[in-house]
């Protein structure tokens, strides 16, 4: 078991930032705890006696500041806490942002203080505890309610000045950039950047985004909103930009029939939205931004993969999210190809691995299922909760793997072969050929090959989550 992390701050010099900061005459702290959650930030609790000052008494805050590896589209710790107060006195139902610093001497990277809130965030007991069931379709007129509060923030704000305005076209061609320097080609998210470049909606007056609101990132205390989090992605945007990341598919967790963030349907939280903003909103319009909500959270998934590949992290949880693009990449093409060929796709065992009788047995695969069912059966139950989800993720990259290893490159053959036959000969870069053919819009004005090679895609995407997620090809009705 891992070792309890380290603050990265010395208690006695943030009292005295606190006392500095609050008027206090002394700040006594509690023992501080990394809280869960905060893929990119960390998020620090403790208990902090103020004596005397406007905060004189015990008072439960959260300290924020950077993880030891980011993405390059986070805000700066300084500027998030000045969003947060924005919204905060927008009346936005976010916790109370008090003081920020940037000093190096009170701690070697910026941070911020915030007051901490009752509550959970975690996504899949929100969507699946029963006692919530019938109060979820208000939580989510609620954050309707929130969202629209939150647009009323617009431009010119002199003190939100560091944030740009990004437009669809500037997102479509970020992501254009990044998958330019991925170094393994991504032909689904090629095709879907290419949709999404032939189909931009007429602009609207730009708003305050949140950029990542979503289930996962507000706290509920029972029934009750206490807070919405992690506002590090905000920037000015389209209005509908955080109504179609809201309904992205990845964060409806364990509802994926709940298309309003895995807690409603859909109408609940639109005619919330709608009465409160006097906006009415475009089926179409929220289409195209939840279409390019999936292929920018395919491209965050492979940022985070890049974190571990590329910046060094060894964080088991950074890790898996890399694999989670796929799963977008198959929404992609339900969202885009609804009537596409599923009957070619492929099902579980259809293409077997061919043993290699040199090896010893019992096989690699063999050694990872026995292992996964150890620490399932026998070591979960007597770990502390606080910790079982460690233990969870960690069957999770065990069946990765022993999917894989049951695999072998039957799957990786059974795609070339369908490369080389569609391209008519073979080639040194087929799947990098596809991809840049499909980015190019090469089989737009032919419905034979253009159908062909959406049949590729599918089948490329299902193998690829056979091995990586199949519970969730089977919750989109992909059976075995």
């Amino acid at each position: 078991m891992a070792a309890t992390p380290l603050p990265p701050f010395d208690r006695v010099l943030l009292a005295g930032f606190l006392v500095e900061a609050s008027g206090a005459r002394n700040v006594g702290i509690t023992e501080p705890e990394l809280l869960s959650g905060g893929a990119i930030q960390e998020n620090w609790g403790f208990d902090a006696e103020f004596l005397g000052g406007a905060f004189a008494g015990r008072q439960r805050l959260v300290l924020r500041t950077d993880a030891s590896t980011g993405v390059p589209s986070s805000l700066g710790r300084i500027e998030e806490f000045t969003v947060l107060r924005a919204a905060f006195a927008a009346g936005v139902r976010v916790p109370e942002p008090l003081w920020a610093c940037a000093n190096p001497s009170v701690m070697a990277k910026p941070f911020f203080v915030m007051r901490r809130v009752a509550g959970t965030a975690q996504g899949r007991q929100i969507t699946t505890d029963p006692g919530l069931g019938a109060d979820l379709p208000a939580v989510a007129a609620r954050l309707g309610q929130e969202l629209a509060r939150l647009q009323t923030i617009r431009p010119p704000r002199p003190e939100l000045g560091f944030l740009s305005s990004i437009g669809a076209a500037q997102h479509i061609a970020s992501f254009r950039a990044y998958l330019d320097d991925h170094p393994r080609p991504r032909p689904v998210l090629e095709w879907a950047a290419r949709w999404l470049e032939t189909h931009l909606p007429e602009p609207a007056a730009p708003v305050l985004c949140h950029r990542d609101f979503r289930t996962g990132n507000y706290m509920l205390d029972g029934a009750e909103l206490t807070g919405i989090l992690d506002w590090e992605f905000a920037g000015w945007g389209d209005p509908d930009e955080d109504i179609g990341w809201f309904c992205c598919k990845g964060w409806r967790f364990a509802r994926l029939d709940r298309e309003a963030g895995g807690i409603a349907e859909r109408t609940a939280f639109y005619r919330a939205y709608e009465a409160a903003s006097g906006r009415k909103l475009d089926p179409e319009r929220v289409r195209f931004w939840e279409v390019l909500a999936n292929l920018r959270w395919a491209v965050i998934a492979l940022q985070q993969s890049d974190r571990v590949l590329v910046g060094g992290a060894r964080d088991l949880s950074t890790a898996i999210i890399g694999r989670r693009a796929t799963e977008c990449e198959l929404e992609l093409l339900m969202l885009l190809d609804p009537d596409g060929p599923r009957a070619s796709c492929p099902l579980a065992g259809e293409t077997p691995a061919v043993p290699v009788p040199m090896r010893d047995l019992p096989s690699g695969a063999a050694l990872l299922a026995l292992g996964r069912e150890l620490l399932l059966d026998q070591l979960l139950p007597v770990v502390p909760p606080e910790r079982q989800r460690e233990l969870r993720l960690l069957a999770t990259a065990i069946a990765i793997a022993e999917r894989e290893a049951l695999a072998g490159d039957a799957p990786t053959r059974d795609i070339l072969e369908r490369l080389v036959e569609f391209y008519g000969g073979p080639d040194h870069a087929l799947l990098r050929r596809l991809a840049a053919d499909l980015r190019m819009g090469a089989f737009e004005r032919c419905d034979r090959r253009g159908r062909a090679a959406r049949a590729i895609l599918w089948r490329l995407t299902i193998l690829k989550l056979r091995e990586g997620n199949p519970q969730f090809l089977a919750e989109n009705g992909f059976g075995e």
